[in-house]
């Protein structure tokens, strides 16, 4: 073979070696068998920033505004966040579950037996919320933006998933939180 042939051949090789690893990559984000940004909740595209929030405990807040009467789905979703808080682990004392209302509600009170939450009473606060779909679980962070919500569910298996969803996003945000 004449070195002029090797060369060639070496040059191919080696356009190879760099193309190859590129057009693999375009293909598999053109096709969407990648999908980035792995939040498990819907992120909010303009967070909510809570104001005159001197009501909420400090750190992250796992958050909760209860329908006008607590049926099944109220009853999960304060099931779910007892068990989200147990299972955070180390992190338990940097998330507090809180349950927003109006007024003091008899029905909720009731569960404080039960599930280990804080209540916050604070007509400002929910009225600041008004944009969040109704009976949904949402992520407080240490500023007090509203960043992420999650439906409820009446069906107890589909809310524990869903809180299987809120414990991996909630695991990454302290992770990754420098502050709170």
């Amino acid at each position: 073979m004449s070195s002029l042939n090797r060369s060639r051949r070496t040059l191919i090789i080696v356009l190879i070696a760099f193309l190859l690893p590129v057009i693999i990559a375009w293909v598999i984000l053109d096709q969407h068998w990648y999908q980035a940004g792995t939040n498990k909740g819907t992120l909010m595209a303009n967070p909510v920033a809570l104001e005159q929030a001197e009501a909420l405990p400090e750190g992250w807040k796992l958050a909760y505004v209860p329908p006008k009467e607590c049926q099944q789905a109220c009853q999960n979703a304060l099931f779910v966040m007892n068990q989200i808080d147990v299972a955070v682990g180390k992190d338990t004392d940097r998330v507090t579950p809180i349950v927003l209302t109006a007024a003091q509600r008899q029905d909720i009170a009731q569960y404080h037996q039960q599930f280990d939450f804080q209540d916050v009473v604070s007509a400002d606060l929910l009225a600041q919320l008004d944009e969040l779909p109704i009976n949904t679980l949402f992520i407080i962070d240490p500023l007090n933006n509203v960043m992420l919500y999650y439906p409820t569910h009446a069906d107890k298996e589909a809310m524990v998933l869903e809180g299987k969803n809120v414990l991996a996003d909630l695991r990454k945000l302290l992770k990754l939180s420098r502050i709170g």
